[in-house]
């Protein structure tokens, strides 16, 4: 059940991590829209909450919140490696060595 509880606060920093300019502009090519932030941080705000409620009905009020704020804080750290260290490829299947 803790997997499970990982696995959407995974989902969501990843999500944030792409909402952002940067991130968005090294994987994809392009800076991101309005319109394609906005989904990508709803997603995100839902993902995180959802994650709570996993950890909350594994472990209780009790340990769940604290649980929870481990989980997140684990994977804040491998999405921040993620999108930090690999190197990211365009659509097009060019590396893209300078974003800016």
């Amino acid at each position: 059940m803790i997997v499970l509880a990982f696995l959407p606060a995974l989902l969501a920093f990843a999500l944030l991590g792409l909402a952002s300019h940067d991130h968005y502009l090294r994987w994809f090519g392009h800076r991101p829209t309005r319109r394609t932030q906005r989904p990508l941080r709803i997603a995100a705000s839902v993902a995180l909450a959802l994650s709570l409620v996993l950890a909350v009905a594994s472990r209780g009020w009790g340990f769940g919140p604290v649980l929870w704020s481990g989980l997140v804080m684990l994977a804040a750290g491998c999405v921040f490696l993620f999108l930090n260290v690999t190197e990211a490829h365009t659509p097009h299947g060019r590396r893209q060595r300078n974003a800016r």
